[in-house]
């Protein structure tokens, strides 16, 4: 009897494992096809500018607006930004030219392709790449950030591949992690993009809400919700619409984006990049008529 009971537990051990296996092997395969998705993409022709005022607006965008920093590092050499095995491993790149950097190997096609579209020269999409944001970068000053870029000071920094684990796999099988940020863009719409002028204006605040990924995290509507590709404990981003902050005042406004106070001086979660932003005032008053102007929209409601 016990023989008997013996034998069916190893059967059903051995149908156990072989389902896990199936199971694994189609995750696996799965997760193979959205990691290694090409995207075709007919990148027009930029003209980068070289003259100095060009290249410091490059900069600011980059460095201050578009929070490079933030992933790259504050010398633009590069970090290691998730390290959590089973999870996966991704470092940001070397943007340089120093030794381990990109940038000698990328053309002005492959920079502008990164950069917009979220896809790297061998057609396949940049992991946690805020293209959806960049996408609405106009084409001058895309110019001037890859005009900056190539010039940025060289930093000698080497930095690991990246590597899934089995739980990235299984996420990115079951569409749960949205890591790669090209899926969301609709590249053929993507190909000549123009700006108003700069200008404390509702039209220019709109613009540099969006190239900041503000309306990546708080919706396009400003109201709020989860975090596309936020590291789990990150709180839903806050509804900023006059229904959620109609009293505040410029100075309220300005001070959560430099101090990262809210109203009442409440601490903002870490996760708002305030310590990385450097607007100018006039961008700052911008983006504060921009946000004074959306209808005002229940937290939620994209």
């Amino acid at each position: 009897m016990i023989r008997k009971l013996l034998k069916a537990v190893a059967i059903l051990l051995g149908v156990l494992l072989l389902a896990g296996a199936v199971l694994g092997a189609a995750m696996y395969v799965k997760s193979n096809a959205a990691i290694n998705r090409v995207y075709p993409i007919d990148q027009s022709p930029l003209s980068l500018p070289t003259d100095s005022a060009s290249l410091a607006r490059g900069r600011h965008l980059a460095e201050g607006v578009m929070l490079c920093t933030e992933c790259h590092a504050d010398d633009l050499g590069g970090k290691l930004i998730i390290n959590a095995r089973p999870f996966m491993r991704l470092a940001a790149p070397n943007l340089t030219a120093g030794a381990g950097g990109v940038a000698p190997s990328l053309s002005d096609a492959d920079w502008a392709r990164a950069i917009r579209h979220g896809v790297g020269p061998d057609g396949r999409a940049l992991a946690v790449m805020p293209s959806v944001s960049y996408q609405h970068l106009s084409d001058a000053d895309l110019g001037a950030v890859i005009a900056y870029l190539k010039v940025a000071a060289p930093v000698d920094r080497t930095l690991p591949a990246r590597a899934f684990g089995p739980i990235a796999r299984v996420q990115l099988a079951q569409g749960k992690f949205p890591l790669f940020r090209a899926d969301f863009i609709d590249h053929t719409a993507v190909r000549s993009v123009s700006a108003p002028p700069p200008a404390v204006t509702v039209e220019y605040g709109r613009y540099l809400a969006g190239i900041a990924g503000c309306t990546d995290c708080h919706g396009p509507g400003l109201s709020g919700g989860p975090v596309a590709g936020a590291p789990p404990g990150v709180p839903p981003a806050a509804n900023v619409t006059p229904a959620a902050i109609g009293r505040w005042t410029e100075a309220d406004f300005a001070r959560a984006l430099r101090e990262g106070r809210g109203g009442g001086g409440r601490q903002l979660n870490e996760f708002m990049p305030y310590r990385s932003l450097r607007l100018s005032d006039d961008e700052l008053r911008a983006i504060w008529m921009f946000v004074r102007s959306v209808p005002p929209k229940p937290f939620g409601n994209r």
